[in-house]
């Protein structure tokens, strides 16, 4: 026995990955809908989370993108349900 193969045989066998299975099993006009939803979710959680990272910028890195101190602390108060998607 050589040795790449000892050392392989040494080796605990990886686990085959089960595939998950999260597709929407509805057809038609309710998949439509929960896919319109979730993509508007996703849409507000984005923006969300870069209105949270705008405020925590440092005044000089906010002067280096061309924003206030005050426009980014206004933005970064918005509740996401008044966020506007274009």
């Amino acid at each position: 026995m050589n040795t790449i193969v000892a050392i392989q045989s040494l080796r605990p066998r990886a686990v085959a990955p089960r595939n998950a299975n999260f597709a929407c099993e509805h057809q038609g006009p309710a998949r439509n809908v929960f896919s319109r939803l979730w993509r508007r979710y996703c849409a507000l959680a984005a923006m969300r989370r870069s209105r949270l990272a705008l405020d925590e910028l440092s005044k000089y890195q906010l002067d280096d993108i061309g924003v206030t101190e005050e426009e980014a602390r206004r933005e970064a108060a918005v509740p996401f349900w008044r966020s506007r998607l274009l």
